[in-house]
C-alpha cells in the first residue's frame, strides 16, 4: 500500500512548476517525504586495493513550508553500503543512527527560469567526538582523546562500523568523522525534488577489534558529481522509518 499511493501521488502530479523570479511557490511541500541520500566515493582498502563505495542513506522526512523556507525535520533510517566488490563488506550498526535523533534542518526555495530551486545545506557535523571548533579544529587520532566519546552507546570510543574483508578478515572499527553536505536540487513536482550533492567526508580510526582492520586507508570524494544525488518523495502521513526499512527500493524504483 506505502508504495503504491507513493508512485501514484508522484504520477498524478504531473503540472510544470515554473518560476517568475518573483512571489510564492505555487506548491506546498508541507507533508511526510523519504528521503534517499546517495554518495559516491573512492576507497582503498586494506588487501584489497581501490574501489568506488557507494553509500545510500534513507531518511523519513517531515518538511513543514512557509513560503520560500522549508522547516525538515529527519530520521535517520537506515544506510547501505556498496563497496565495490565482493570482497569487502561495511555495516553501520542501528545504534549510530538511533544516536543522531531527529535532526533539524532549513532548507531554501528559489524561483529560476527553469522552476523551483531546493536548497538544503547540512552545517559541518562531527560524529564521536566533541570538538570547540566542528570546522577547523583537527580530529582526534587516538581514543584515549579526552575529546572522543562512546556517540553509539556500544562501550567502544567514537563511532563502530563492521567490517569485512576477503570473508577471513572481521571486526569492528572505532572511528570518528567529519562530514558536510550541500542538497541543490529541482522541486519537480510538489511530489518529488531530486537533484545533486556536494560533501565532503573526513575519517579517522582510533582503534579496532582487529589490528588488520587498524587503519584509515585512504578515501576521497567521487569526481563524477553525477554519482552523488539525492532524491526526495512524499509518502503518506504515518508512514514510519520501520516502514522504509522494508520498502525504500521499491519507492525509489531500485
Amino acid at each position: 500500500m506505502l508504495v503504491t499511493m507513493a508512485t501514484s501521488l508522484v504520477l498524478a502530479m504531473g503540472l510544470a512548476l515554473t518560476g517568475r523570479g518573483e512571489g510564492l511557490p505555487p506548491f506546498d511541500l508541507t507533508g511526510t517525504w523519504a528521503v534517499m541520500q546517495v554518495t559516491s566515493d573512492i576507497v582503498v582498502y586494506p588487501f584489497v586495493g581501490q574501489r568506488t563505495r557507494t553509500t545510500t542513506l534513507i531518511l523519513r522526512v517531515e518538511m513543514r513550508q512557509q513560503g520560500t523556507e522549508v522547516q525538515v525535520y529527519e530520521s535517520h533510517c537506515l544506510v547501505d553500503t556498496d563497496d565495490g566488490t565482493t570482497m569487502v563488506t561495511t555495516e553501520i550498526p542501528e545504534a549510530f543512527l538511533r544516536s543522531l535523533g531527529v535532526v533539524e534542518r532549513t532548507a531554501t526555495l528559489e524561483a529560476t527560469t527553469g522552476g523551483w530551486r531546493f536548497i538544503e545545506p547540512w552545517p559541518t557535523q562531527v560524529h564521536g567526538a566533541r570538538l570547540e571548533d566542528p570546522v577547523n579544529d583537527p580530529l582526534p587520532t587516538a581514543a584515549d582523546d579526552p575529546r572522543v566519546f562512546d556517540q553509539d552507546g556500544d562501550g567502544n570510543p567514537g563511532i563502530t562500523v563492521r567490517v569485512t574483508i576477503l570473508g577471513l578478515i572481521s571486526g569492528e572499527v572505532y572511528a570518528v568523522q567529519r562530514l558536510t553536505k550541500l542538497l541543490d536540487g529541482q522541486v519537480v513536482t510538489p511530489d518529488l525534488i531530486r537533484g545533486l550533492i556536494t560533501w565532503t567526508n573526513e575519517q579517522v580510526t582510533i582503534g579496532a577489534s582487529n589490528p588488520f582492520l587498524n587503519t584509515s586507508g585512504d578515501a576521497q570524494v567521487d569526481p563524477v558529481r553525477e554519482r552523488s544525488y539525492f532524491v526526495a518523495i512524499r509518502v503518506p502521513s504515518g508512514t514510519t522509518c520501520d516502514d522504509l526499512k522494508e520498502s525504500w527500493r521499491a519507492v525509489f524504483g531500485r
